[in-house]
This record gives structure tokens, sequence and C-alpha cells, in this order.
């Protein structure tokens, strides 16, 4: 337990910032699971768009510090890893 008062503030401000993050960081999960799920799903103009979203949003989090700026790329890389395998099983299915 904090024993000033302002380590009792501290406490207080850094509950609020952990609740406001929280709902940033699930939001941002969420867009990359869609991303993921419509990759998946083979349809490649609508991917592209949802990959886009995913990756803006990992920008803006890593750009207000809320992840750190190699976990958003780490993660960006992947979504790009995954679109690019799904446009090029496209590209052969589509050759024969």
């Amino acid at each position: 337990m904090p024993t000033t008062k302002t380590a009792e503030k501290e406490m207080r401000v850094a509950e609020r910032r952990k609740a406001r993050n929280k709902s940033i960081h699930s939001q941002t999960k969420t867009t990359i699971s869609q991303a993921e799920a419509v990759v998946a799903s083979g349809d490649l103009e609508a991917a592209k768009k949802e990959v886009k979203h995913a990756i803006s949003a990992l920008d803006k989090e890593a750009g207000k510090g809320k992840v750190h700026s190699n976990n958003a790329a780490r993660h960006k890389s992947r979504l790009m890893k995954k679109l690019n395998k799904a446009a090029a099983a496209s590209k052969t299915q589509a050759a024969k």
C-alpha cells in the first residue's frame, strides 16, 4: 500500500490509464483478428482493406507508447506474410 499522498494519487492515475489502455489494446487485437479472418476467407480486396486498417491501429498504438514498437512491427509483419501467402495462392489457382 502507498504510504504517501503522492503515491496514492499515482495509483489512482495508473488505474485510469490502465483502463484506457486496455480498451485501446482490446480494439487493436479485435482488428487484427478480423483481418486474419478475412485473409483466411480468401477475399483479397476485403483482406487488403482490413489489413491496412489493422496496421494503422497498430501504428497508432505504438506511436502513443501503448505497445512496444517491435511488438507492433512483429504483428504487422505476420499480417502481411499471411496476406502475401493468400495472394500467391490465389494467383496459382488462377493460373491453373
